[in-house]
């Protein structure tokens, strides 16, 4: 299959979702002085491809966060964005302009026809963007602040201060060597919480958007599952047939002790999905 094809299939999945337009612009954080003028000049934008949930793709536009107390005037805001003319996956090495310790990693490159600037500044109130955020072109055309399109950073945090797991709640979380499914894996966490504050739909859903799961249609049985990727088996995910109380085969995943550690360490990201839009994606 074509680059082309699989992006114009993308395209038509989201727009079949209903969710295209509030995931056509990507705000990429630009950590230094350097790299902007480097962004900026040669009309690119990178960010590592495990930062960006594979259902946030393909996106159209690039817009440029720039942090507060690196850009002198530009504190804290976003100013510039730019049409996306071409996606593609590199070796961080392969950008020579910009040196990294780390050349194997995998990163998104988006190649961008012309950087524009705002007619005004995007400016934050307080917080800012972690590495990435997604908006629509209509919302940043037309935003004044930051918080008028994204969560910022202070958002984020309140959520996670009053429906995360404290790090005393973290400890008390069981892991087993015998393997378990997610739905065993999220009753031990809303144990260890004392209350129900995770489902397990939400997990699936965070495993599924940052490329651990994927869909899967079997022609055998008919049905669409959710089966471990390569990244997914290599942090203990494995997926096994089994046979319901109607003699049906269907799948199922079972988490080994570390790929519970993993969701466990992930908590606090995944406690920002919310139940009802994982449910509605799921």
């Amino acid at each position: 299959m074509t680059n082309m094809r699989k992006r114009n299939i993308l395209i038509l999945r989201k727009l079949k979702a209903g969710d295209f337009l509030e995931h056509e612009v990507l705000i990429g954080t630009v950590k230094s002085k350097k790299q902007f003028e480097i962004n900026f000049s040669e009309k690119f934008y990178h960010i590592p491809e495990a930062v960006v949930p594979k259902n946030m793709m393909p996106v159209e536009y690039i817009a440029l966060y720039l942090p507060s107390g690196t850009f002198g005037d530009e504190d804290g805001c976003i100013r510039y964005y730019g049409k996306v003319s071409e996606t593609k996956i590199v070796k961080r090495g392969e950008i020579a302009s910009l040196p990294s310790k780390n050349p194997e990693m995998s990163y998104y490159k988006f190649e961008i026809e012309e950087w524009k600037k705002l007619e005004f500044p995007i400016i934050r109130e307080c917080g800012g963007i972690y590495a990435k955020a997604f908006t629509s072109l209509e919302k940043l055309l037309s935003a004044k602040k930051l918080s008028d399109i994204v969560n910022t950073e202070y958002a984020v945090a309140k959520k996670i201060r009053h429906c995360g797991f404290k790090p005393e709640e973290l400890d008390k979380i069981e892991t087993s060597k015998d393997p378990v499914g997610v739905k065993l894996l999220a009753k031990r966490i809303n144990d260890a919480a004392g209350k129900e504050k995770i489902i397990p739909v939400q997990i699936t859903k965070y495993l599924l958007d940052n490329g651990y799961l994927k869909l899967s249609f079997d022609e055998k049985t008919k049905s669409l599952n959710r089966v471990p990727t390569e990244e997914g088996m290599k942090i203990g995910i494995e997926s096994f047939w089994e046979i319901n109380k109607y003699f049906r085969e269907y799948s199922k995943n079972y988490y080994n002790e570390n790929a519970q550690k993993f969701v466990v360490e992930h908590l606090n990201e995944i406690i920002m999905i919310s139940a009802d839009e994982a449910y509605k994606n799921n």
